[in-house]
């Protein structure tokens, strides 16, 4: 787990944390406690719902929801669909056309999680979710891709995981890391902080029904 604080839309430091190591509640908020002050006012909290391991997701979930923070009450919670998230820094960085296709791709352990996004000319920042997330096996990536009348030449593709290696025949995809991903959480907490989210990508980030592998929506409660 990586662990971020951003304070007037800038990245403020960085701390990793081994959820899968360190399987400690008392520990995790511990090292919170050791990273930011309590005396601290957030107002939102990012956190991811994957997809992914689903001990991990409900062991991240269940760690954040025990967060207490000062002035508790005003603070958000939002959790993320690093498919979303992951899609938006392709169209951030490449400048996606309008109606252009993205197949987004999460690799966790043994497992190719995909979804298809559109760019849309109504959406300044965000995407359309044109599928619901899938657990695929990328030697069948075309076949799939057909089910929706799209082709691997058609598509804009990005990916994130151990092993790029295995995306190799595709084409136009970009290769992205963690950093990547707090670098488009940080563009959300500045959108959502000044106001400057349009109403559509309100709407389309917020209240979009989204229908993760696991049941997990993406929520703000």
């Amino acid at each position: 787990m990586t662990l971020a604080l951003v304070v007037n839309s800038k990245l403020d430091k960085v701390k990793e944390f081994n959820i899968i190591e360190d399987d400690n509640e008392d520990k995790f908020f511990k090292v919170v406690s050791n990273f930011i002050s309590n005396k601290i006012c957030f107002n939102n909290v990012f956190y991811s719902c994957g997809p992914g391991g689903f001990t991990i997701i409900r062991r991240i979930i269940s760690y954040v929801k025990a967060l207490k923070f000062n002035n508790y009450s005003r603070t958000k919670f939002i959790g993320l669909n690093n498919l979303l998230i992951i899609a938006c820094y392709l169209n951030l960085k490449s400048k996606i056309n309008d109606n252009i296709y993205i197949l987004s791709i999460l690799n966790y352990s043994k497992d190719n999680f995909v979804q298809i996004y559109q760019k849309k000319k109504k959406f300044l920042f965000f995407l359309k979710s044109l599928s619901d997330i899938k657990n695929i096996d990328l030697d069948h990536i075309e076949t799939y891709l057909k089910t929706l009348n799209l082709s691997i030449q058609n598509v804009h593709s990005v990916y994130l995981g151990a092993n790029p290696n295995e995306v190799s025949f595709f084409k136009n995809i970009q290769i992205v890391d963690r950093s990547n991903i707090l670098e488009i959480i940080i563009k959300i907490s500045d959108l959502i902080e000044n106001n400057k989210i349009s109403q559509t990508d309100y709407k389309n980030f917020f209240e979009e029904k989204f229908d993760p592998l696991y049941g997990k929506s993406p929520s703000t409660n």
